[in-house]
């Protein structure tokens, strides 16, 4: 039957979040409950086996949460709770700065300028990528490097997930330097023109339409140079590529599609059309 502990787990938790491991921390929390106590009592307290009391003690000296009294039997005596989080916390911290030393230690020798994939290198044609914030930070380079023009199928937007709407913010900060976006999607007809979609529709470097067929796949042009084809209906994993010949392939889909699809104004805009009859 095991024992009762005085020593409760969320305290456990708390101290191995300071980087104590279990029985350390089970072991610190009896002993100072009780202040001072011997082997027998430590461990009934912390439900702790003697042997591991003896093995795992002198750490605790060292660590400064607890002294050795001479004396028979051998006693213990524990650094009051308060003084003993500071020296953990104090612990905590010089272990982060010392990572942080060493992580910026590792950034300067992987520098970017050394390893900086080249996307026009001839020998760099073909990327896959799987990962979500790594897509999505390679579509705001994409579309922060873009000097012409951006055009993009994108298959039911309004069902996407956040960040394909949150990612807006990249084709309009594009359109503010002069670069001109095209869109393909598809809706149905109760779906509402979202509000990110909306106020891009009022500037004339921007286009959408809408194609009444279910779209396979997202696909993106940047300057008729570089192409990302997600290769999965979930959009990834995505390929980048800016081998000529793919890249023609896709502006030749493109434009097809573009041909295809239908310019569906929001309801906002029938209205407008509708109150401009005579």
């Amino acid at each position: 039957m095991e024992r009762a502990s005085i020593v409760q787990d969320e305290h456990v938790q708390t101290l191995m979040g300071l980087g104590l491991k279990f029985l350390q921390a089970k072991m610190y929390l009896a002993l100072a409950k009780l202040g001072k106590a011997d082997v027998k009592t430590i461990s009934k307290a912390s439900n702790v086996a003697r042997q591991d009391i003896y093995r795992i003690m002198p750490t605790l000296e060292k660590l400064g949460l607890a002294e050795k009294i001479i004396a028979k039997p051998t006693m213990y005596k524990a650094t009051p709770i308060k003084e003993g989080l500071s020296i953990l916390l104090q612990n905590r911290k010089e272990e982060i700065a010392d990572l942080q030393k060493k992580t910026t230690s590792l950034i300067n020798n992987f520098h970017a300028n050394n390893i900086k994939i080249n996307l026009q290198e001839e020998n760099t044609q073909f990327i896959i990528t799987s990962e979500a914030t790594i897509f999505f930070k390679m579509h705001k380079s994409l579309h922060q490097k873009a000097q012409m023009s951006v055009d993009a199928i994108i298959p039911l937007i309004f069902d996407g997930p956040a960040k394909f709407i949150e990612g807006w913010s990249h084709p309009k900060e594009a359109i503010r330097r002069g670069v001109k976006i095209r869109l393909i999607t598809q809706k149905t007809e109760k779906e509402l023109t979202p509000r990110e979609l909306q106020a891009l529709e009022k500037n004339p470097l921007f286009e959408l339409k809408y194609l009444a067929t279910p779209i396979p796949f997202g696909m993106h042009i940047f300057d008729n140079k570089e192409v990302t084809l997600a290769t999965s209906k979930s959009g990834l994993p995505s390929l980048w590529s800016c081998n000529l010949n793919l890249v023609k392939l896709a502006e030749s889909y493109f434009d097809a599609m573009w041909s295809k699809a239908q310019e569906t104004p929001h309801p906002e805009q029938k209205q407008e059309a509708a109150d401009r009859k005579p």
